[in-house]
Order: structure tokens, then C-alpha cells, then sequence
């Protein structure tokens, strides 16, 4: 790569040498030295690149050897300034460009928020605008650990953040916090903990290894209610030394769990049909400067029905250099609506599809289906699918719990 580089700095010539002393012009070129690179033989000519200075020396070990040498081709940067001294403009233009392209990638012209499932990512570009991280800015002088401090303090779901720069690009990597509702591995080691019931369900299985379980298999329970209490009873009331010790109470609970779902699908129904005919508005933007052609496709249709699609291009040096230009297309398809109706036939097939989809999307991952029941009835407009679902489910989730003050005797 470096020698690359040197070579097209300083210059180099493809040579080609031919007559009926080219292996003795090859060898004295050894001897004195000469450097050759990516070097050709085709019939009894030779060819090669050399450098610029070692072409001179070429020329004149081909007099006395009695070869003869003819320059191919001259590459690298000398030649190039040498065509560009009667092309002033286009020299200039060439070095405004490239100190054009350098000053850009000297600001911060994009920010991604990664990792982010409950924060909203809109919130926190707000928030780092205001803290003087944003499309614009120096890239120099950030300081990168006061604002990722600052959105662990303002963001109370940030368990970990870091801020880093690639190229022209500010990238946030967000690690959230768990949700103790859904995890409970969330609960932090040494918190007393109840385990209460997430549904409604009838309890077929318990395994307990810490807490008072407040109900046993075939019991009925309720969605909130404590299974598993984090509080013991030592001693009793009636000897007078009744007490209470916490613990985290952990237990696996499974019920009989009973769901019902109800679908409707129409009679009558829509369907689209794109005509093909389209139109399209192109607007572009420089930095926080945007405009819009004076001209478009078909911009200002008449267009009843119609869908949009929106596209929007970035310039960019490579993945981690965005520029502030960037073009967003706006296209219209028109479509047309035709009225069509279903059979009752078809309603039923199409509700056992979405009612399979269904069930598959909500339940399938987390429960076992132990029966389930569908049962159809139907007005003038729709038929309406009623399914009762008993399943097998996971039902316990973990709560915090808080000692009750000693009081003072």
C-alpha cells in the first residue's frame, strides 16, 4: 500500500525493451542496480514499470547493450501536473473539492441512538442537542463522558451508555435497564420478593424452594394475588413471640389458564389495484438549508386513491463519513378500490387464518394449547369467530416486598 503511494508520488514509466541483447541489457540493470516491478514477457520484448529516474538510466544502458527501449505509458503525480499546468480551472477546482470534502468530515453530520426498546430515541436527540451533540457540530471538543454521565442522570432506564465517534458519525449505544415486571431477574440480590400470579388460572404445578406457598395445586387464583409469600411466621400469637422474617421467595408455578378471543371479518371488503400511474417529488437538502426542485414528476397529481412511498439518499465518504447533502424522494402510487364481498364460506376460512396467526404470535412461544373451541355466528355485515383457548402457561412473576416496621414495645 505505502509503495503504492511512494510510487505515485514520485513517478513511474512503463518500459518495454526489445532487440537480441535484452538478457544482457537485464543483467547489466541488476548489477548497476535498476529497480523493476510488475514485469511482462511476451514473445522476445520485455516490459516494466521503473521508475522515473531509473528510466533515464534505462535509456542509456539500452545505448550500449545495443536494445531498444520505448516508453509505454507515464504514471503517477509529476505527469498529472504536467497536464494540469494548461488546465488552471480544472486544478483548482480538483483542490477546492478535496479541501471541501476534508472540511466537511471535520463536523458531525449524523447521530444514531442504538439499543433503545422503552426510551424514546426522538426524546434523547433532544436531550443531546441541548447538551451539544448534534448534526453540525465541531468534532472536536465534545465532551463525550459529561454527556453519557448526563443521560444516566436524566434517563432513570439507562443501565450503561457510551458515545463514540466514527468518521462523521456520533453513534449512542444504549444499554437499558430490565424491566422488573417482565424479569425477574431484575429484582436486586438482597430485596424480599412475593411471587403473585400474572393471570387468572387454575394452578396444576408448584415447585418452591424459598417462601410460604398460599396455595397448592387445583387451587383457583387471580391475577395479583401473592402464591408464594416472601413473609414468615416464626412463633405464634398465642405465646406472645410472633415474628416475621422476609426472604426472597422463589417458586415456579403453572396453571390451567383459560382465554377467549373474538374476530370479525367483514363481508364486504376493499381491494386495491395499483393502475400503475405514478408520481414524484424529489426535495434536497444542504445541511439545515432544504429545497425543493421548481420542477418534479407529475408532483401535483389528481390522484383519488394512491399510496406514498418515501425514500431518502445521504452522501457519504464510505459507511462512517455522512456529508450534510441528501435528496428524499417522494413517490405517489395511484390505486384504485374495488368493492368485493366474501361467502360465508370464505369469512370462516380467512378467520381460521387469522385466528391461527393469532395464537401463534401471542401464545404459541410461551404456552401449551390444551383444547380449543371455535364457534362462528353471523350478522348481515360480518361473521364473527369466537374461540375459547384452555392452556398450560407460566404464571408467576415476582413482586417487591416491603418489611413492616418493628414497633416499640
Amino acid at each position: 500500500m505505502f509503495l503504492a503511494i511512494w510510487n505515485f508520488l514520485r513517478g513511474h514509466v512503463r518500459i518495454e525493451i526489445s532487440g537480441f541483447s535484452v538478457e544482457r541489457f537485464i543483467n547489466q540493470a541488476i548489477a548497476q542496480g535498476l529497480v523493476f516491478w510488475d514485469l511482462r514477457r511476451a514473445g522476445g520484448k520485455f516490459s516494466a514499470c521503473v521508475s522515473r529516474r531509473d528510466y533515464l538510466r534505462s535509456r542509456i544502458l539500452c545505448e550500449k547493450t545495443g536494445s531498444r527501449l520505448v516508453a509505454l505509458a507515464f504514471y503517477g503525480l509529476p505527469p498529472l501536473l504536467m497536464r494540469l499546468r494548461k488546465r488552471a480551472f480544472l486544478a483548482v477546482g480538483g483542490l477546492v473539492f478535496i479541501v471541501g470534502i476534508v472540511a466537511l468530515t471535520s463536523f458531525v453530520w449524523r447521530v444514531d441512538i442504538e439499543g433503545t426498546s422503552r426510551l424514546d430515541p426522538a426524546e434523547m436527540l433532544v436531550f443531546l442537542e441541548e447538551n451539544d451533540l448534534h448534526v453540525g457540530r465541531f468534532r472536536r471538543g465534545i465532551a463525550y463522558r459529561d454527556i453519557e454521565n448526563k443521560l444516566m442522570l436524566e434517563f432513570s432506564d439507562i443501565a450503561w451508555v457510551s458515545i463514540s465517534l466514527r468518521g462523521t458519525r456520533a453513534l449512542v449505544t444504549v444499554v437499558e435497564t430490565i424491566d422488573f415486571r417482565d424479569e425477574q431477574a431484575a429484582i436486586t440480590e438482597g430485596e424480599f420478593i412475593d411471587i403473585v400470579a400474572a393471570m387468572d388460572g387454575v394452578i396444576v404445578y408448584m415447585a418452591t424452594s424459598a417462601g410460604e406457598p398460599l396455595f397448592r395445586p387445583g387451587d383457583v387464583v387471580r391475577a395479583g394475588e401473592i402464591v408464594v409469600a416472601g413473609r414468615l411466621m416464626v412463633g405464634s400469637a398465642e405465646e406472645g413471640n410472633l415474628s416475621y422474617r422476609y426472604v426472597r421467595a422463589n417458586s415456579e408455578v403453572w396453571a390451567r389458564v383459560y382465554h377467549t378471543l373474538e374476530i370479525e371479518v367483514p363481508f364486504a371488503y376493499y381491494e386495491k389495484t395499483f393502475t400503475g400511474s405514478s408520481s414524484r417529488s424529489y426535495s434536497f437538502s444542504l445541511g439545515s438549508w432544504e429545497f425543493s426542485l421548481p420542477f418534479n414528476f407529475g408532483a401535483n397529481h389528481d390522484f383519488i386513491y394512491y399510496e406514498n412511498i418515501v425514500s431518502r439518499w445521504q452522501a457519504s465518504v464510505g459507511e462512517d463519513y455522512p456529508l450534510p447533502i441528501s435528496r428524499t424522494r417522494n413517490t405517489s402510487y395511484e390505486l384504485v378500490r374495488h368493492m368485493r364481498s366474501r361467502s360465508p364460506e370464505q369469512a370462516e376460512h380467512l378467520a381460521l387464518e387469522l385466528v391461527t396467526r393469532r395464537i401463534e404470535e401471542e401464545m404459541a412461544a410461551t404456552a401449551s394449547i390444551l383444547d380449543k373451541q371455535i364457534s362462528f355466528t353471523q350478522n348481515e355485515r360480518s361473521l364473527i369467530a369466537q374461540i375459547s383457548l384452555i392452556t398450560i402457561e407460566r404464571i408467576d412473576q415476582p413482586q417487591s416486598l416491603l418489611p413492616e416496621p418493628t414497633l416499640p414495645e
